[in-house]
């Protein structure tokens, strides 16, 4: 009764939910605008590039640790 009652409110547009029976969850989440998942997907891509930065950063760093402390 509760899924039904669920099932009209969302074909009503009164409620944003999406059913999944096979695991029992109800996931109540707002579609998002094309523009916003861009935006999210911008913003993720600039904290990977920045990680790679640091961490090529770190690796070359200690590169030149290492082969100084060959040489000497």
């Amino acid at each position: 009764e509760a899924e039904k009652h669920l099932s009209e409110m969302v074909v009503s547009k009164s409620l944003v939910a999406k059913i999944d029976r096979p695991m029992g969850v109800v996931c109540f989440q707002t579609t998002k605008d094309s523009n916003d998942i861009l935006n999210l997907w911008a913003t993720n891509l600039e904290k990977l590039l920045d990680l790679v930065e640091k961490s090529c950063h770190q690796i070359h760093k200690e590169t030149m640790v290492h082969k100084a402390a060959l040489r000497g």
